[in-house]
């Protein structure tokens, strides 16, 4: 069997046009060209690709056959992909970058995250992210590494040497347990110390690291991983800081109580925007992070 020709993106825009304007007149008016060139057009990419494209029998306008209509919706697709290509190199010749890194500490507010990102897409939708999720101590790492990351982190867990800073406000941070958890239930004549108890901390590392920052008990349970901190304090496996936002709906529904220990009182969580020195970001990377300052986490102590 003979295989098809490959069709020219000329030949797939003459083909589009057919069926956009509903008949060979208007493609050439639509072109600017002479109806017979696009007849000639659409007759030489039925030829090379071995099928009918339009059912032209029926009707005086010219009817997609069923084999037509795969070919314009492959044709439609093809079209949307370079002209994203066009745009992309448009863009690269500008100098926007190849491609933006991304690295958030988990304590970032999702929805304020989700917010900004939509807004980078709108304004540079053809410039790739790469988005990692790390717990506080990994933010850094990531951010040293080889490639050109931006990290979102807590101000405590990141040495910024050979770092810019870019300082974006704060998270509270309050102390939670499941209502039937020991220090939920302890009155204030017999007050039960955190110190006591399984805490709970976002980690990757298995071991205390220099920066450790609120660990106050000697039992304590490294989870690298948020939503599964909130599922082990749901359960009651524990104690420990959660970002207010991300535990107010299981506040209000009961699941988790806040916890007034005085030994562990919870607090601002300060965060900042870093790069390294030697590979700052290109013009979306800088957008970005204007756009982090402007959602910038507001701290209440009231709350």
């Amino acid at each position: 069997m003979r295989s098809p020709g490959i069709p020219s993106l000329d030949q797939l825009l003459v083909l589009l046009a057919v069926v956009e304007a509903g008949s060979l007149t208007g493609a050439a008016k639509h072109l600017q060209r002479a109806t017979s060139a696009i007849s000639y057009a659409v007759d030489t990419l039925e030829k090379q690709l071995g099928i009918s494209l339009f059912d032209r029998g029926t009707t005086r306008r010219p009817r997609l056959t069923r084999e037509g209509e795969a070919v314009v919706a492959e044709a439609k697709a093809v079209i949307h992909r370079v002209d994203t290509l066009r745009s992309r190199v448009r863009g690269l010749l500008d100098g926007l970058e190849s491609e933006v890194l991304l690295v958030v500490d988990c304590m970032y507010p999702s929805d304020q995250l989700l917010a900004v990102l939509h807004d980078f897409h709108a304004a540079f939708p053809t410039v790739p992210l790469r988005l990692s999720v790390q717990a506080p101590d990994g933010v850094e790492r990531v951010v040293r590494n080889g490639d050109p990351w931006i990290g979102v982190g807590g101000v405590l867990h990141i040495d910024m040497t050979g770092l810019k800073r870019v300082q974006i406000g704060a998270v509270q941070i309050i102390p939670v347990a499941a209502p039937d958890h020991p220090l939920a239930l302890a009155d204030n004549k017999s007050p039960s110390s955190a110190s006591d108890h399984v805490q709970l901390v976002l980690s990757d590392q298995p071991t205390p690291g220099p920066r450790d920052v609120g660990v106050v008990s000697l039992t304590n349970w490294r989870v690298g991983d948020m939503t599964l901190k909130h599922k082990l304090l749901v359960a009651g496996l524990g104690w420990g800081g959660m970002p207010e936002p991300a535990v107010r709906a299981d506040l209000q529904a009961g699941r988790l109580v806040r916890l007034d220990l005085h030994d562990w009182r919870g607090g601002a969580y300060e965060m900042q925007v870093a790069y390294k020195t030697e590979t700052p970001p290109g013009p979306a990377g800088r957008w970005l992070i204007e756009r982090l300052v402007l959602s910038s986490p507001a701290y209440d102590s009231r709350s």
